[in-house]
């Protein structure tokens, strides 16, 4: 594992990077182990998950001494690029909802407001120059259905965040990514948080001082509709986010307001 220097700060496994011919390239962040090899006529590209999801590895040789692994989960070759194309790894955001759950369902009475740090897991975007050749995500997440029914509602991924209360709750990993999220419970009844839809396409990339990875902070608003609500996404990194710069635009654009379904049950 990497360690972070004296101030605390991580190194940087995403960005442009050189990478020479004959030589081989090895990230290793959280789950994923990717391997990048430039030859003279194409690169080969491999990717390997031999560690858990929860998993906070950040170890990078670029180049190294080590040999090209014959077990890898997924190979992909890349022929045409320029001699002196640099490869670049870019951060993306899942292209689905996430849906996250508390650590412990819990209620929000009536008028209430709470705030949970939810992690959601970060995409990889492969990028040879100016053009991106493959996508992939640090870790699989499991599909699930978001919605009241088999009819009304959308496809999206569970995500293996606990919700917490507490920020220093979240475990710090180099491949995912933290939203601060504020619900205010407007309704005459009592709001029972079980699950909760993070409409994650929509939001950006932040990189702290730290490198510790943010998206913008997001506001939800129930009013008397028990699933549907107000959410706005801030303008910039959250306060939490201390000296964060901007790394990664959000997949959809669009306003920062916006109707989602946020708080119905999974369909059973």
């Amino acid at each position: 594992m990497t360690d972070k220097d004296k101030t605390g700060k991580r190194p940087t496994w995403w960005g442009r990077w050189s990478l020479p011919q004959g030589r081989i390239g090895r990230w290793s962040v959280g789950p994923l182990d990717i391997w990048l090899e430039h030859t003279p006529a194409e690169w080969r590209l491999g990717l390997d998950r031999p560690r858990d999801a929860a998993d906070a590895t950040l170890d990078i040789e670029v180049p190294t001494d080590a040999e090209w692994p014959e077990s890898l989960s997924e190979r992909l070759r890349f022929a045409g690029a320029t001699g002196d194309t640099q490869p670049e790894l870019r951060i993306a955001l899942a292209d689905r909802p996430m849906v996250s759950r508390p650590e412990n369902p819990f209620y929000v009475p009536a008028q209430g407001r709470i705030t949970l740090f939810l992690s959601s897991p970060a995409w990889v975007q492969f990028y040879l120059g100016d053009a991106r050749a493959h996508e992939f995500p640090v870790y699989v997440p499991s599909d699930t259905w978001f919605g009241p029914s088999t009819v009304e509602g959308e496809l999206c991924y569970a995500t293996r965040t606990q919700a917490r209360l507490a920020l220093e709750d979240v475990p710090e990993r180099p491949h995912r990514v933290v939203t601060p999220l504020t619900i205010h419970n407007k309704a005459l009844d009592a709001l029972f948080l079980e699950r909760v839809n993070l409409p994650v396409p929509r939001l950006p990339v932040y990189a702290d001082r730290h490198n510790r990875l943010w998206t913008p902070a997001v506001r939800m608003e129930r009013e008397e509709d028990k699933d549907m609500a107000a959410m706005k996404i801030d303008a910039g990194p959250p306060a939490e986010a201390e000296g964060a710069e901007r790394i990664a635009e959000p997949r959809e654009v669009g306003g920062r307001h916006v109707m989602v379904r946020a708080f119905s049950a999974l369909f059973q």
